[in-house]
């Protein structure tokens, strides 16, 4: 299974790699710099890990090499989550103000869910107490972005706003990306050493498949926005009374300009 991990891994590099020149190729690069840097980014920080296997480091050293290198892809993870979720709320302030409060309360209930499983994953994850740690917190950080991102898709789906084909198809497939990989990380984390062959099997897949996804669906002619009349004015005056609801709640409401 090692094996199919390795070649699955290089693959989703190359997928990487992929989506990184059809998004300036599609000339989509200004529009979603957050992924571009990902793709950039993501590879090099991939092809250390494989290198590192190489024979050149000890299994304790790859450990510390991969906790090292992992809030590069934190740091890029949360700031693709937020590009995509203002995509969504570009002409609604109050929505997107919300948001960041709902990001910190999935934050905080991801630690209330965290506590609740701390015993039974402290005593599966058999590392040292640091590597413990990190390996909780990486799956706490996971599963509330993963939250997060299906928390918007649901929102919108009730609530339409006229945005172009592409931050759709971006939103499912990170939906797909998110989500899985936080599963996986689930399954360690509550399993231990038993199945991290089967869990990073199915993360590197996941990986693979949404960054092929990406460089697929994501083209210039999905960058055009639909046509107004496609959202009904029901549906239009409901959002718009939403997102003033949500401004007079975040404390942010001000009357209009004279």
């Amino acid at each position: 299974m090692r094996e199919a991990i390795k070649l699955i891994w290089e693959f989703s590099i190359l997928a990487e790699l992929a989506v990184a020149v059809r998004l300036l190729m599609q000339g989509l690069g200004g529009e979603y710099p957050a992924l571009l840097t990902a793709c950039c980014i993501l590879p090099i920080k991939s092809l250390l890990l494989l290198f590192s296997f190489a024979g050149l480091l000890t299994a304790e050293q790859r450990r510390q090499l991969g906790r090292n290198l992992e809030p590069i892809e934190w740091l890029l993870s949360s700031w693709i989550v937020f590009e995509l979720f203002s995509r969504w709320t570009r002409s609604y302030r109050g929505i997107g103000r919300f948001g960041k409060f709902l990001l910190a309360v999935l934050l905080t209930g991801a630690l209330l869910i965290s506590v609740a499983c701390w015993r039974t994953e402290w005593a599966a994850l058999v590392f040292r107490e640091n590597y413990r740690i990190y390996y909780i917190l990486n799956r706490i950080f996971w599963a509330t972005l993963a939250l997060f991102v299906v928390g918007a898709w649901l929102f919108f789906r009730n609530y339409p706003v006229p945005v172009a084909p592409n931050v759709v198809r971006h939103t499912h497939v990170a939906v797909v990306y998110f989500v899985v990989s936080a599963l996986g990380l689930l399954v360690f984390t509550l399993n231990g050493l038993k199945v991290v062959a089967q869990a990073n099997l199915v993360i590197v897949m996941a990986t693979a498949g949404c960054f092929c996804a990406w460089a697929v669906l994501l083209t210039r002619e999905g960058q055009i926005a639909p046509p107004a009349q496609r959202v009904s004015v029901a549906d239009r005056e409901r959002i718009e009374k939403i997102n003033q609801d949500l401004l007079v709640f975040m404390g942010d409401f001000r009357k209009p300009d004279r």
